[in-house]
């Protein structure tokens, strides 16, 4: 397999080799490459955990169902309590 690379990675992958933390651009790719799969499973079981979580609400009854009505409403009442949070805001300046 045969990798690009920008100028500005070869040269960070190069000081890596040169400081010892790595021995060849062969171990410093394949951690990096486990560690991309690590981070992506831990993302998974983060989102699995969530998911679980959400069941185990709606099981107990904590969920709550939306369809266009309540979607409508919902966004009209974020609306309104933007438009008075905005209301509340002191008045600086004057137009004219």
């Amino acid at each position: 397999m045969n990798v690009t690379l920008t100028p500005e990675l070869e040269r960070r992958i190069r000081e890596k080799i040169e400081r010892g933390d790595y021995d060849n651009v062969d171990d410093l790719m394949r951690e990096a490459v486990h560690r991309l799969i690590e981070e992506d499973e831990i993302d998974l079981d983060t989102i699995r955990t969530r998911l679980r979580q959400a069941d185990a609400e709606i099981d107990r009854g904590e969920g709550s169902d939306f369809d266009e009505n309540t979607t409508n409403n919902l966004a009209g009442d974020i609306h309104a309590r933007g438009m008075r949070r905005l209301a509340e805001l002191p008045k600086t300046g004057s137009r004219g």
